[in-house]
């Protein structure tokens, strides 16, 4: 698909998951049924998770294009986690609880956090879909790199899709990482068990 064409179907998508957004909101301020208020929640978390792997493919397409260029800004890890837990605990919607983790980070790190947003939503999103009760989003340093990591305690790699079954989550996340570099190194990212069970998704950026 050409880039022009690949633009106008985005755009209409787009516009047409915003239209539902807005349905949803209007009907969740009506007077319902717990039941029906569950359904309500539901679909504002599918209409979310669509419109996120909706940028996921743009993304993707850009990359395959040309490749993904990160744009490096100076960031405050400790607050950037922050952010990304307070936009995310709404996800759980009382079904999975969210929490965030962090060891001794540094005050300051260069990296794209657009892009690095975009891969952290999609390990989310996953997560999301196959964790019992339990997510952990954190960050850590590890042999010098700064590491964001997403750990759920579902059933594990061997029965959870590579980051959502079109395959676009970890090739994202895998653009994503590799934009990053500092001094000849590149950022990587891993997806597997982890010995407390369940999998964990995590970003190395150099």
């Amino acid at each position: 698909m050409n880039s022009t064409l690949s633009a106008a179907v985005a755009h209409d998508v787009k516009n047409r998951l915003v239209i539902l957004e807005e349905e949803l909101a209007k009907l969740a301020a009506l007077p319902l049924t717990a039941e029906a208020q569950a359904h309500v929640s539901t679909a504002k978390l599918q209409s979310m998770m669509l419109t996120s792997k909706l940028v996921e493919w743009l993304t993707v397409q850009r990359a395959s294009e040309g490749g993904l260029r990160a744009v490096p800004h100076e960031e405050v890890p400790e607050l950037f986690l922050d952010d990304l837990h307070s936009q995310a605990l709404p996800l759980g919607a009382g079904r999975v609880q969210i929490v965030k983790e962090s060891g001794e980070l540094p005050s300051l790190w260069f990296y794209d956090p657009h892009l690095v947003r975009l891969a952290i939503d999609s390990a989310l999103h996953n997560a999301l879909r196959f964790a019992k009760s339990r997510i952990v989003l954190g960050a850590r340093m590890e042999e010098g790199r700064l590491c964001f990591f997403v750990h759920d305690d579902g059933p594990g790699v061997d029965n959870e899709p590579c980051l959502t079954s079109t395959g676009l989550g970890m090739k994202l996340c895998n653009e994503v990482a590799q934009s990053h570099k500092n001094r000849g190194v590149h950022g990587n990212c891993t997806l597997g068990d982890d010995p407390r069970g369940g999998a964990i998704f995590e970003l190395y950026l150099p």
